[in-house]
């Protein structure tokens, strides 16, 4: 029976610097020549997840915005956003919290009220009164915070989201209410018409945990969160030490 693995990005599939070693792109061919299938599930948006992929693997599909939409080449399968009137509410809840700096993805676009530079680097943002914007539906609204993001806050926002904090705290994820890593290969595995028991998922932080734990196996990075670890079939070596490709070629291709 034909197999799926679902790989998350960083730190997962990524190394430290971003990258992805030779060995890895090779296993992953090998893995798909033997009729199987990979699907890629991240929390970036495409602009960063095909920035990211290697080029001779962007031929399968990708899961961004951690389950919010599917793109496979230029088409896209799947989709669930945010409505602006639940954006502007999870902007409100957030001043409540003290958390002030915002970003919202709205069409491969991030938008923010504040330089993002601490937070993500050199990533192309456009800064400008997020209240004011005209736009009808988000797919990701992002807060940053230098002190740790409290779980009283996921726990406060419109019943139709729902917030993942991720990045050691600093960053709460909120999407709409029934996106999510599995929910997407949820959609894919039933168009191909594989049981869920064929899939095995690779992650690292807490945005992975249902995908990890809805699997057939579920795979935690040795560089995981200890939640990720405690829930997953089996910890391998982290990222930066190829953990995923090792998995595959032992596991998977010489058996």
């Amino acid at each position: 029976m034909k197999k799926i693995i679902a790989l998350d990005l960083d730190g997962t599939l990524l190394r430290r610097d971003k990258t992805v070693s030779q060995y890895t792109i090779d296993i992953l061919l090998k893995f798909k020549e033997k009729n199987n299938k990979i699907v890629f599930a991240t929390a970036r948006p495409p602009r960063d997840a095909y920035k990211y992929v290697p080029e001779v693997l962007r031929d399968n599909p990708i899961i961004c915005y951690n389950g919010a939409c599917i793109f496979d080449g230029k088409e896209m399968l799947y989709k669930k956003q945010m409505t602006k009137q639940d954006t502007l509410e999870i902007m409100k809840v957030a001043q409540k919290f003290g958390y002030h700096q915002v970003s919202i993805e709205i069409d491969d676009t991030l938008y923010s009220n504040f330089d993002t530079f601490e937070f993500f680097g050199t990533v192309p943002n456009k800064i400008v009164n997020l209240e004011a914007m005209e736009f009808e539906k988000a797919y990701k609204v992002i807060i940053c915070s230098k002190n740790p993001i409290i779980k009283e806050f996921t726990n406060a926002l419109p019943i139709s989201c729902k917030g993942i904090i991720t990045d050691g705290g600093t960053l709460c994820q909120i999407m709409n209410r029934e996106s999510s890593k599995w929910m997407s290969i949820k959609s894919l595995i039933q168009k191909i018409g594989i049981g869920a028991e064929n899939i095995i998922a690779f992650g690292d932080d807490y945005n992975d945990f249902d995908m990890i734990k809805n699997s057939g196996i579920g795979v935690a990075m040795g560089n995981a969160e200890e939640s990720i670890k405690q829930i997953a079939d089996i910890v391998i070596d982290t990222n930066n030490e190829d953990g995923v490709a090792k998995y595959i070629a032992e596991e998977i291709l010489e058996k």
